[in-house]
Order: C-alpha cells, then structure tokens, then sequence
C-alpha cells in the first residue's frame, strides 16, 4: 500500500559501542544479550527524549567485530524471525518506532553459512525488510555467491529491498556498499526516499583510506534524491561521526549536547517530493536508459561463484576480482 507522505519526524542514530562476543574460541551468549539492552536502551532513549520515530543503529551494534573464521561468525548469527531480533522488535513495538540494526544472519536454506544483514523492525508487523549485504569483498556469504538460490529462497526482489511505511519508504545498505554507486541508485528506482547505511569506521571511514570515501555519501544522497543516514559505531575520538544528508546532498545531521552518542536530523519526505517535482531537480526521471552503458554479467562479477561454500581465504576474492579485471581489459582490447 502506498502511503500518503508524512508530516516532519525525527531520525536518530545511535553510536553503539558493543562488547565483542567472541571469546576465547567461544561466542559469548551474555555479551549478545548486553549488545542488545544497550539497543534498546538507546532506542528508547531516542524515542523518549528526542521523539524520534526511526531510529538507526551502526554495523556490529549487535556483535562487535573480530578478525575470526566464517565459522565463528556463523555462531553468533542471528536466524531471522529470531528470539533475539524479537527483542528488539517488541521494543519497536512498545516505543512505536522503527529501528534498524545489522546483524549476522544465518539461514537454514544455506548450511554453514551466514550474510551480513540489515534488519528493519516495525511497530506493526515486526521484521518489515532483510537487507542482505552484497558488495565489498569479505568472507561472508553474498547474494551473488549463490545467486540462483538466493533468487529461489527470497525472490528477485531481494538483492535491494524496499518498505513502504507511514513514515516513507525505507532501504538500506550496509558499509561500503555506497562505494558502488549501483546499490543506491537501484533503491532509489525502486523508491526508497530514506536510505540507512549502518557502518562499523573506527578510526577511518575507508579502511584503505581513500579521500573519495569522505564524499561518497553525500554525492549517493545528491544523485538520487534521498534522506541518507549513515550511524556510525562508538570509538576512539577520531573515529568518524554518523553523518545524515538530505535529498539535496547537504548535512543536516544535529548532535546532541551531553549525548554525542545520538545524531538528529529531520525528515521531511513531502519537502523532498516537491523538490524531485521541480524542473530540472529530478536526476531520476532524466536517466537515459536508451544512451548508458549496463554491466554485461559476463563480464562483471561471477555469478554463482560459490554455490557449496564460502570462500575459505580472501585471496580467492581478490583472485576473482584479478580475473574480472583481465577480462574486462581484454574486452577493451
């Protein structure tokens, strides 16, 4: 159902610092359950002070990060619908907000195996999106891993999901999946007006630390006319603030005085109608699919790379990345 817009609400993001529940060859089960009241805490908070009524949390807000085995991961994952994300969802229920947090997720129809995934909670209805991350190289399953699957467990519409909810609709991408301006641009076709990019950046934004990742979020947000908000984890103090732009690529991310773990901004999705609406605004309806230039699959990243397993070292992505790029020079001649 297609929601009329509505009035200016408040999103939040919430700078979580998490314990890591690896420990010890071991996933900690307590330290999940405290990376979750710290959720919820958070949430309530943003809700309770601030009126927010969509409130983001960063990348590993529930898990922390390790340099540990895809079989580790697989260990701490999530199954979604979950008891663990049901936690968070009866608190999306009791404040009447919409929360987002990512987490590892794992799925009987991929033994073995886990995704990093975005989960957006409703008040409603619980799990209201699964976004699944796709690009940047890690060790995790990725959609395009396993592609003819994926598409028989979770359909075509899975690769870059989009919610229609009382406050607009909603996508998402996790990390540096911004770095690929097809990932926003495909939300953006299938109408997203909020983008939320959980990211895990301390103390770089980039960890190759590449000045073109300090504007890649604002430039996705210009081009495609969205609200982006990107929350960020708790570290260090020189680790990256959560940074929120408008649909005309400016920052209007408000910290909050005596809570610099909370970032505000407004939203105004009938203020951002009418600016797509205003000649020449509109970089949407100007495409010129019958000029550009698409991604041959036979050239770009495989398909169905691997189907049985993931991938056991990152030399074998970085191979596959290496044997894209020869076929993509010899393509050019």
């Amino acid at each position: 159902m297609r929601h009329a817009p509505p009035p200016p609400y408040v999103l939040a993001t919430c700078a979580s610092a998490p314990q890591c529940v690896f420990a010890n060859g071991a996933v900690d089960r307590a330290a999940i359950d405290h990376n979750i009241a710290q959720t919820i805490a958070l949430a309530e908070r943003a809700v309770g002070d601030h009126g927010a009524r969509l409130v983001v949390f960063p990348q590993f807000g529930l898990t922390g990060y390790a340099m540990v085995s895809p079989e580790a991961w697989h260990d701490a994952a999530f199954a979604l619908p979950g008891a663990e994300i049901e936690r968070i969802a009866e608190a999306s229920r009791r404040t009447g907000a919409w929360i987002a947090v990512q987490v590892p997720e794992r799925h009987d129809a991929f033994p073995g195996r886990h995704f990093l995934s975005c989960v957006i909670v409703g008040p409603d209805d619980g799990i209201a999106l699964v976004h699944r991350k796709g690009y940047s190289l890690s060790l995790r399953t990725s959609p395009i891993d396993v592609h003819e699957q994926f598409v028989e467990v979770f359909g075509e519409e899975a690769f870059h999901p989009v919610i229609d909810t009382p406050i607009g609709r909603l996508g998402a991408v996790i990390g540096a999946e911004l770095h690929w301006p097809e990932v926003c641009r495909s939300l953006a076709l299938n109408g997203t007006q909020v983008v939320l990019n959980p990211i895990a950046a301390a103390p770089h934004l980039d960890y190759l630390q590449r000045p073109g990742a300090l504007h890649v979020r604002s430039v996705r947000a210009f081009e495609n006319m969205v609200y982006l908000a990107t929350a960020n984890i708790a570290g260090p103090a020189d680790t990256p603030p959560s940074i929120i732009f408008d649909y005309k690529g400016a920052s209007i991310a408000e910290p909050v005085e005596g809570a610099p773990e909370i970032t505000l901004a407004t939203i105004d999705i009938a203020a951002m109608e009418a600016w797509r609406g205003a000649p020449a605004a509109n970089f949407l309806a100007q495409i010129q699919p019958a000029t550009t230039i698409h991604p041959d699959p036979h050239l770009h990243w495989p398909r169905n790379a691997w189907p049985a397993q993931a991938p056991s070292t990152f030399e074998d992505l970085a191979a596959t990345e290496a044997d894209t790029w020869r076929k993509l020079n010899a393509h050019w001649g």
